[in-house]
């Protein structure tokens, strides 16, 4: 914020006023807006230079104010002003403490960086957290950008480890039907794909404010039927695929409803997990990602193997 405002009193007629602005002027960062406080600073409203300029000079200001002024608190998160700002359209909106005393302000070209700053921190946060505050990701040292991606790599890698022993304790029914080892890939790899979705579209919502009315468990019976509308989709075209490719039915089959039921779990996790680690104070943007990976590749392959097991009836 800046501290630079020109304030003025209710009782200045808008002769007053104008005088102040046109003395002001070059020591402030805002004109366009005026706030009213009383003689203990505190936010008492706010007029428009426009109000000023169109009003009669021997008005009061008490006359054209604007009382119950939006404004923010000098604790107040940055996101949560540029979410002010853009909702109602302002210019700038007031700070102020907790006795309501006028602070300073916060202009719309401030709320730009902001928004930069904070998209910036969000998109390489899902990258794998290889950017801090403040730095610049193309400028910032290897060994800093690989010691901060390693750490979810080995998550990762950790998990792709459960994976094949859950594939490994599966050979009874590989050795019977080598076929059904071909669509791990397709499965697990569209499965993290949905998830990612999810969890993107999830994660913008929450920084633009614009779930908020939704609420958790809408935003994730909505994702769960989005997730049944494509896992359908792809799961018709797959099991079609799939026959075309080993000419078994009865593997197409498994594939095509495995890939349902994956796409469901996906979307689920996706969109359930962002709102879990906001919930405990953590990062959705830099966590979601291989929570996801793992809940769809150890949980993929399970319900995979658990479909084909029911109707190869194995």
């Amino acid at each position: 914020m800046t501290p630079q405002v020109i304030l003025l009193k209710e009782n200045f007629t808008v002769a007053q006023a104008l005088e102040r602005i046109r003395r002001q002027a070059n020591a402030s960062e805002m004109i366009y807006y005026l706030y009213v406080t009383d003689d203990a600073r505190r936010l008492s409203g706010i007029v428009s230079l426009r109000q000023l300029v169109t009003a009669q000079t021997e008005q009061k200001i008490s006359e054209i104010i604007s009382h119950d002024p939006i404004y923010v608190y000098t604790d107040t998160d940055q996101e949560e002003v540029a979410r002010v700002i853009q909702k109602y359209d302002f210019l700038a909106v007031p700070v102020v403490d907790r006795e309501q005393r006028l602070v300073g302000i916060v202009t719309v070209d401030d709320v730009i960086d902001i928004i930069q700053e904070e998209t910036t921190e969000d998109i390489y946060a899902l990258g794998g957290g290889v950017q801090s505050s403040g730095d610049n990701y193309f400028q910032t040292d290897l060994f800093t950008v690989a010691r901060k991606r390693v750490v979810w790599l080995l998550v990762l890698l950790i998990t792709n480890t459960v994976t094949g022993t859950i594939i490994k304790s599966q050979e009874d029914i590989l050795q019977k039907v080598v076929t059904l080892a071909a669509f791990i890939p397709l499965l697990t790899g569209t499965g993290g794909n949905v998830g990612a979705q999810s969890s993107t579209v999830v994660i913008r919502g929450m920084n633009t404010d614009e779930i908020r009315s939704l609420g958790t468990v809408q935003v994730v019976v909505r994702e769960a039927m989005a997730g049944a509308i494509l896992g359908i989709t792809l799961g018709t075209i797959a099991t079609l695929w799939a026959f075309l490719l080993q000419g078994n039915l009865q593997v197409a089959i498994a594939v095509g409803t495995s890939l349902v039921a994956i796409s469901i779990l996906a979307s689920i996790s996706g969109s359930a997990l962002p709102f879990l680690f906001r919930f405990m104070k953590l990062d959705p943007a830099l966590m979601s990602a291989p929570f996801i990976t793992t809940a769809v590749d150890v949980a993929g392959v399970l319900i995979y193997f658990g479909l084909a097991r029911f109707i190869l009836k194995l």
